[in-house]
């Protein structure tokens, strides 16, 4: 096995000698050597080990079973045609080609090297704790009937629709899967695309938005809050972002009350029309429970797992952005990996002990970084002391956040285009 690299940015693992990081694009410059310990724990059976799903976590937890286990069949489900491939890369190049596996974080012989058999195009339709049983639509149209002696439940996220008025108009797309973006490149070629409008102004809409403007296109991002990524970056830091987005050319509109979205355009209350032959709907996302619930086990908006993984159902284990842990939802691409992990190796008959990773937001677009971590002072319960520079003509702004009631102790801090400060700030800020 060679030497492992880990990016400082998006917090991804991998080997050594690639310009760019797999997951999140940043180059070199953001990663950093890391020990990788091999599991001294093994336990060769004859079980059954099934996947719900083909993200970060389920690849994961496949990984974390066979080095444990080297004779178990191992199952990975997939709602989609591909194979685990990493997601965070879509809205950061929209109109690239992602066929032939380009974006998968194994290739296809890792996955018969390992003996993990992945149901691409399956869908699973209800779970049975008490037989253990799976039932599946496969992609053929047909059912089927999977059984487990352990499961990782680890469907993911879908992106939430706002109900608009026009949403459901063919030109109007979320981008959470590679096929999306083959649906987008094909309605720009259809309809000669010229305008896109972005809505939403969090960190998909936005890297969106920088992509499209790249490629030239006109770009409007609407937000319907007061500034752009307002749950994580203070007043000064949005300000910025937003005046970097519009010296590129990208009309940013926020506090938008949007009416409809017709053929040619996104109208807002206020009357004013965004010509748009192409719709971004980037409204959030919500993580697929509902399986989960229907089979009984524990959910509180997301579902319910210990410091094992381990869900309130008996040998179901759960991991990723649809696991919920000390009410911390894990949505993160490095918390995915690493309660995939400890989902898998628990399930193998380890004893792992999940140690939570902080939810820093690090985003690249329209020519600038953002990184943020921990509060932003904007919290209603609480005083901060804050220490800032901001350098407008430079593009930088540094803050950083001390509670008044403990002020040595950093809660949070904000960047915005000198990132380099990012590795020394995580590990002062309590997680």
């Amino acid at each position: 096995m060679g030497k492992k690299v880990k990016c400082l940015v998006c917090g991804a693992v991998f080997e050594e000698g690639v310009d760019v990081c797999p997951v999140c694009g940043v180059g070199p410059e953001n990663f950093e050597p890391v020990d990788t310990v091999d599991s001294d724990f093994a336990k060769d059976t004859d079980e059954k080990f099934l996947i719900i799903g083909g993200g970060p976590a389920g690849r994961s937890a496949a990984a974390a079973i066979r080095e444990r286990n080297k004779e178990a069949v191992i199952t990975i489900i997939t709602m989609e045609d591909e194979l685990p491939y990493n997601r965070p890369m879509l809205t950061k190049a929209l109109l690239a080609d992602h066929s032939d596996n380009a974006l998968a974080i194994e290739a296809a012989d890792w996955y018969e090297k390992n003996r993990i058999f992945v149901m691409k195009g399956t869908k699973a339709l209800s779970i049975d704790t008490t037989a253990k049983e799976v039932k599946v639509e496969l992609s053929d149209g047909s059912m089927g009937l999977t059984v487990y002696d352990k499961l990782v439940y680890a469907p993911g996220a879908f992106c939430f629709v706002a109900p608009i008025k026009g949403a459901e108009l063919e030109h109007v797309m979320t981008v959470r899967n590679i096929s999306d973006t083959v649906r987008i490149r094909e309605i720009v070629k259809e309809r000669g695309v010229r305008n896109v409008v972005c809505i939403g102004g969090g960190v998909m809409g936005l890297e969106g938005a920088s992509t499209m403007n790249d490629e030239d296109f006109n770009v409007t991002v609407l937000e319907t809050s007061g500034a752009l990524l307002h749950r994580q970056l203070d007043d000064r830091a949005s300000s910025m972002l937003r005046k970097i987005a519009e010296s590129k050319g990208v009309n940013i509109i926020t506090e938008a009350k949007i009416k409809e979205i017709t053929g040619d355009a996104v109208v807002l209350e206020d009357g004013r029309a965004c010509p748009a032959e192409l719709v971004l709907m980037s409204t959030g996302m919500r993580p697929y429970i509902q399986l989960a619930e229907d089979a009984g086990i524990e959910v509180d908006r997301w579902v319910v797992v210990d410091e094992h993984m381990r869900t309130s159902a008996g040998s179901v284990y759960a991991a990723g952005d649809c696991a919920v842990f000390n009410g911390q939802p894990q949505a993160f691409w490095a918390q995915a990996e690493a309660t995939g992990y400890v989902a898998g190796a628990n399930a193998a008959g380890d004893d792992l002990v999940y140690e939570p990773i902080g939810s820093a937001l690090v985003m690249h677009a329209f020519g600038t970084a953002v990184f943020a971590l921990g509060t932003n002072g904007k919290d209603p319960d609480r005083t901060f002391r804050c220490e800032y520079e901001l350098d407008e003509a430079a593009g930088t702004y540094s803050a950083r956040y001390y509670d008044e009631s403990d002020p040595d102790i950093l809660v949070g801090a904000i960047l915005v285009g000198d990132l380099s400060a990012m590795p020394e700030l995580m590990t002062q800020i309590p997680v």
